[in-house]
């Protein structure tokens, strides 16, 4: 109970009303400053780019994009706040990208999205490993991660569909039920040298389908409740909306599955690169030698030096970050 009772209380510290509370009494103490405010723990990647414009700002972590897009209202509708010395950052998920000026979207899915790249395994390599790409060992890395991220990318490609085409008919995947917001470690094996292993028979969209069915039957057979969630209305309107979600699948996604990258969910990329970098360090059949513990809690931090910086972040911030505070 004291558990639950701890992360009621840290999650309650992120709630827009204690956020703006916060930012009311440091704008009143020191209102020559910027103010930015963060979807989760995303500082661990934007506050070094941040950095590069203006080192002369506050950051606050709120609990979520709707959350953040809440104190955006806030500040834009409460007589004597102006956005021009505040900086908002989400992340697109499974959106279309939104046109607001004041607030930095991220053209993929998440933050985690830039940490997994070409561009960004040759920096890892570069930085952490100690490796030239005139090393035998750079080429037969980069050759082993794309060749693995392509067919990662290709297992995963029905599953975010899915997931797309719920949403555009009103239903919000709860990947938690399924065992796959973190990782996807229930469905496949990364190992750097042969193909991607599949754990499960099927990876399609009846798959997903079929399973978040049993998934939220299940939670309604256990009397389960989480944060009062209702389950069996959640299963009545995924049944009744069903029709119409494979319908999308069918006919309206062809945009979503070229672009396929951009919403690919960013946790699981991340845990995907971890596993690659474990393989490839291994002891059985390794490439490279051992240097560093990779920590779930850190790895964001330990590479976000390596990870890339999309242009569209860089003009936001030399457009934001440009008051001269007197």
């Amino acid at each position: 109970m004291k558990s639950v009772t701890i992360e009621n209380h840290l999650e309650s510290l992120t709630e827009s009303s204690v956020i703006w509370e916060r930012y009311t009494r440091d704008a009143k103490a020191n209102p020559n400053r910027y103010f930015v405010f963060y979807e989760g723990k995303d500082r661990q990647y934007y506050d070094c780019r941040i950095r590069n414009f203006t080192k002369n700002y506050n950051a606050y972590e709120v609990g979520g994009k709707s959350k953040v897009l809440q104190l955006v209202d806030k500040f834009t509708h409460e007589e004597g706040y102006k956005l021009k010395n505040k900086l908002f950052f989400i992340d697109k998920d499974y959106e279309k990208h939104r046109l607001d000026s004041d607030v930095y979207m991220t053209p993929k899915y998440a933050v985690e999205n830039f940490y997994v790249s070409h561009t960004a395994i040759e920096r890892i390599l570069k930085t952490h490993f100690g490796i030239n790409e005139d090393d035998p060992e750079f080429g037969k890395v980069l050759d082993f991660f794309n060749e693995r991220y392509k067919e990662f990318i290709q297992h995963l490609t029905d599953m975010n569909l899915w997931a797309i085409c719920c949403q555009l008919n009103g239903v919000k995947i709860d990947f938690d039920l399924l065992g796959l917001k973190n990782n996807a470690d229930k469905i496949v094996k990364i190992k750097h040298e042969k193909k991607i292993e599949l754990l499960v028979e099927d990876i399609s969209f009846n798959f997903f389908e079929s399973m978040y069915e049993k998934m939220l039957s299940e939670k309604i057979k256990k009397g389960s409740e989480k944060n009062g969630r209702d389950y069996v209305s959640e299963l009545s309107i995924f049944r009744d909306r069903r029709e119409h979600i494979r319908y999308t699948f069918e006919n309206d996604i062809e945009e979503y599955r070229v672009h396929i990258e951009d919403y690919s969910r960013g946790k699981q990329l991340l845990w995907f690169l971890k596993e690659f970098i474990l393989s490839v360090e291994g002891k059985s059949g390794g490439i490279l030698k051992k240097q560093f513990f990779i920590d779930d809690r850190a790895i964001m931090t330990v590479f976000t030096n390596c990870a890339d910086t999309p242009e569209c972040l860089n003009d936001y911030l030399k457009r934001k970050c440009c008051l001269t505070f007197t």
